[in-house]
């Protein structure tokens, strides 16, 4: 054999068998070759998941619970009397006495006050306790200059659980 012919040869039966071997490879029987499928990477990237914040609930803060407010101590109501209530001209002021008769108080305030129509004048002095009743005294209510006429006079007893009142009329001029 000639090497050309030798050449075609080998050259034609590299061709047949390569057909074979790929015929053979396509063609799936019993003993035959089966293919196996494989995962390629795919080349588009997968969304991860974003985390998100869970929220967190903020302690509300307690208020304590209201105590209870002491009420005021009620007032009880005392006799007030006005033992003298007169003008004096030489000071055109208006003198008051009286007292307490059913209280022994250091701590109450005496209130003095005059009114005539708009007017109104007042004087203050502190109660002064005595073995069974309460003095009010020392009390001069100044009048407005050229004062005359009728003027209401009030005397008041205060203190922190007692008030009372007294009423009369003074002429002054």
């Amino acid at each position: 054999m000639a090497p050309s012919t030798l050449l075609r040869f080998s050259v034609s039966s590299l061709v047949v068998l390569a057909a074979a071997v790929g015929v053979t490879g396509c063609v799936a029987g019993s003993g035959g070759a089966t293919t196996t499928p494989t995962a390629t990477a795919s080349s588009t990237p997968t969304p991860s998941a974003t985390p998100t914040k869970t929220p967190t609930s903020t302690p509300k803060p307690t208020t304590p619970a209201p105590t209870a407010t002491p009420s005021a101590p009620a007032v009880a109501t005392v006799s007030v009397q006005i033992l003298n209530a007169a003008y004096d001209p030489s000071s055109s002021s208006i003198a008051v006495a009286g007292m307490v008769t059913d209280l022994v108080s250091d701590s109450g305030v005496c209130t003095a006050t005059a009114t005539q129509a708009d007017k109104t004048v007042t004087a203050q002095a502190p109660g002064m306790a005595n073995t069974a009743e309460t003095y009010c005294s020392n009390l001069s209510i100044a009048l407005p200059a050229g004062s005359s006429g009728s003027w209401a006079v009030t005397l008041d007893f205060a203190d922190a659980t007692h008030s009372g009142t007294a009423t009369t009329t003074v002429q002054a001029g």
